[in-house]
Order: C-alpha cells, then structure tokens, then sequence
C-alpha cells in the first residue's frame, strides 16, 4: 500500500483510518515510513495555511536560518545559467533554479532572476505597445508616437522582443566600435583602450528597470559573479566601465573602477549606472517636472575598458575627471570627409554648466568651474598646436571606418598619446552647432530579424 498516497488523499474511500492503523501495527518500518510522510505532508499544510497557531517555534526558527553554504550553491547554480545564455559557459548537466526554490527563501535572501526567470512590474509583454506605437509613427510621422516609443523602449519591463529591439541602437557601442577597431589596427598613430563588450543576460539586463534599492544583496551578489567572469577581470587592475551608451562619467567615481574589492563589485557598479540612464527617461514628456531623456539607456550592453592613467598630473572635475584636451570630430563617412573638430570642452559650453543652472551654488559646481577656469587657456592652446595633426590622420584613417552616415568621433590627449575613445551618431551629439554643416536626419530601422527571437521567460512574482 502506498503510504504517502492515503496520507495526501483527502477523502479515502479505499481504506479508513482505522484500517491504517492496523497496517501500522505489521511492521515497525511502515510506523517509520509514515511518521516520515505525516511530517513532511503536515509541515506543507500548516505553512500554507498561514495560521499562526498551526506553526512551531523550533521549525519557524529552522525555516529562518538559511545556510549561507545553500545560497552561495544558489547563487553559483543562477551565475552558470547566466553565463551559459552569455553563450560562455555551457551547464547542461546542472538543473534549473526553480521558482520554488526561490520562493522557499525569506523574502530578504531570495534572488530575483535566474537564467530564465525575471522579476516584472506587469505581467503583459512590453513588445505589443512598443511595435503600436513605432507602427503609428511610421504611419503617420507624427513625433509623439515616436517619443512614446523611445520613451516606452528605455522603461517599459522586458521581454525577448523588446530586448532585441533595444539591441537595435547604432550608438551603442558593439555597433560602431568593431568598425573602429578595425581602422585603427591599419595605422599606429592613434590608440584604442582595450576594451570588451558583452550583451548582458535579459534577466539581469530587468533589473535595471525595477527600483534600484529594492535588490537583494543575493541578487546583487549574482550580478557581481557574473560580471567578473563576462568580463574575465583581473582584481590588480583599473578599469573605467559604461553601459554601451553611458558612462555616468559626470560622477567619475561611477566609470573608474580600482582596487580589488570594487573590481568584485563591479557587476553592481554597471547595474546601478544603468538604472541611473533609465531613470531619466521617467520624467514626463510634456515637461512640468526635468525633461524625458530617452536613449541614454537604450541598449543592452555592458562595456569594461582598459583605464588610460593619467600622463600629465592633471586636475580634475567630476569627482576624480583629469582634465585632458580632448577634440570631437564630425565625419560624415558616405562621403569620408572630415567635416570638422570642436574642443570637446567647449568654454561656452562648460562655463554655462557650472554657473548658470540651478545647482551653481552647489560645492560641485563651484569647484570644477574653478578647475576649468584655471585650465582653459592650457586647453585652447594644446587644441590649437595638435588639431592639424589630428585632422591630418583622421582624413587617413576615416575611409577605413566601414560606417554609414555622419557621426562624431572623440579624441582623448594624454602626453604624446592620442585615444580614441567614443562614437555616436552626430545628429545625438552635442556640439554640432559648432560647425556650419548640415545634419542628415538618419534613418531609423527598429525592427529586428525576430525570427527565432520570442522565449518564453516566466516571472518570479
């Protein structure tokens, strides 16, 4: 007779209760046996009962404690499924994380991904109002469409669709920078930080739009494991990391990474500047509180770069920003002409930022008004002796960049040595009023190839 089956059985007509104990009374391994399945079969039914008087103090207690060695095997278990739709590891012989699993931790130690479950706002798909309103734009030119979704692309909750679609951005950096690469490898005047780009998982890519300091040091723990691994990071070195479109270097204590125990967090480090860019794209459109600034977060990488020490001991801004002479380019490669180079720190430009918006009186905004002030003769006259120079190389190098349309190009100066270091289209580049040319209003493809691209992820919540 199977014990555990009368046990769950609600209203037994095949045996009673009397008979069962009878059959108890055979042998003392079916007692055994049943005690075993009463046990685990009553913890189930008063926990989910909710009953205060249906718990016990000693298995309340034991249900409290969690093995700090059963969540590291958790954590380790989620950072491999992780790692394996990275497409770097494989762990086929490892089971799935489960929702169960999750759900049987307290609420404060519960991870909230796993390599196919996510935490989500709203259960519906993003990708159906998204693809509406870029059909509507499409449609009818009208801009509102098109800002709802833009907008909609930077906060709405993920899913495979939508994910692909954010992955549609040409200023993102797995974009342009293979294209830049490439030329640069040609010629031995200018430099390239080495760099990686890896496409972050959509169940930690989520996270970003769930509020910041509801994350769980288990979750954060995950992210930070993953990174290290990604990224195959060394603790002794520095590292300057972004998003593929942001770097939040306005703080730069948020893009410099250095000394071992922030290079094991930088995984957070990543996802907090990333939840940063997206928290701008939550203001309003219509413009009663701080302007919507989509696009900043409209990718779904991760970048972690080689840092370029500083060669000439230079002051800072930013919180820790040496202030180095650096030039933006316009290029415009259908043509491969160079259209022309601005100071990057424009004096109009950073003398408006730093004393005429509402934060002048703030200790950050006097202070680097100070530095540039003190600085700006040096910078003009460094632009000045080295744009020929510049310009001359460029005009070598740009036919090599197999990039479409007009971007800008940023140069960074460091002693003798010139990086490049950023692209982006020079239609969402400031400083293009600097020069007298037209901008070509690029062309916008937002549709992915979505074959294949629709997996069914399922919610934690």
């Amino acid at each position: 007779m199977d014990l555990f089956g009368i046990i769950l059985e609600k209203s037994s007509h095949i045996i009673s209760k009397e008979q069962i104990a009878q059959m108890l009374n055979t042998t003392p391994e079916a007692l055994a046996k049943f005690e075993k399945v009463y046990n685990i079969v009553s913890d189930e039914e008063n926990r989910a009962s909710g009953n205060f008087f249906k718990l016990n103090s000693r298995d309340v207690a034991k249900h409290m404690k969690i093995s700090s060695d059963d969540i590291a095997a958790l954590e380790s278990r989620i950072v491999n499924e992780l790692l394996a739709s990275s497409g770097l590891i494989s762990c086929k012989d490892e089971p799935l994380v489960t929702k169960e699993e999750i759900l049987n931790l307290p609420e404060e130690f519960r991870p909230q991904l796993t390599g196919n479950l996510i935490k989500k706002d709203i259960t519906q798909d993003s990708y159906p109002k998204l693809l509406f309103d870029y059909a509507k734009w499409r449609e009818t030119e009208d801009i509102h469409w098109y800002h709802m979704f833009r907008q909609g692309l930077d906060i709405l909750d993920l899913d495979p669709v939508t994910y692909e679609i954010i992955g549609m951005n040409p200023n993102s950096m797995g974009y342009w920078f293979p294209a830049l690469k490439n030329a640069a490898d040609l010629q031995d005047f200018f430099k390239i930080p080495e760099t990686k780009i890896v496409k972050v998982p959509l169940p930690i890519l989520q996270l970003t739009k769930l509020d910041y300091f509801s994350l769980t040091p288990t979750t954060l723990n995950i992210v930070d494991a993953w990174a290290r691994k990604a990224f195959e990071l060394d603790e002794n070195k520095t590292y300057f990391i972004k998003t593929g479109t942001y770097s939040s270097k306005f703080d730069f204590r948020n893009a410099k990474v250095t000394s071992s125990k922030e290079v094991q967090e930088i995984g957070q480090y990543l996802l907090f500047i990333h939840a940063q860019a997206i928290a701008m794209a939550h203001y309003d459109l219509s413009g009663r509180n701080q302007p919507c600034i989509y696009g900043v977060s409209t990718t779904n990488e991760w970048v972690v770069r080689e840092y370029i020490e500083d060669k000439e001991n230079l002051p800072c801004i930013y919180h820790g920003m040496p202030l180095h002479t650096e030039y933006r380019a316009f290029i415009d490669f259908d043509t491969n002409e160079l259209l022309g180079i601005v100071p990057y720190w424009d004096a109009e430009s950073m003398k408006k930022r730093f004393s005429q918006e509402d934060d002048a009186d703030t200790a950050d905004m006097k202070h680097d008004y100070i530095i540039y002030c003190k600085e700006e003769e040096r910078l003009q006259k460094t632009f000045d002796e080295n744009i020929g120079k510049i310009s001359d190389h460029l005009k070598s190098l740009i036919p090599d960049i197999d990039l479409k349309g007009q971007w800008s190009l940023d140069i960074m100066q460091n002693g003798e040595d010139f990086w490049l270091i950023d692209m982006a289209l020079a239609a969402n580049s400031a400083l293009v009023n600097k020069l007298p040319i037209k901008l070509e209003a690029p062309a916008e493809n937002w549709l992915p190839d979505f074959q294949n691209t629709y997996i069914n992820r399922k919610s934690i919540t």
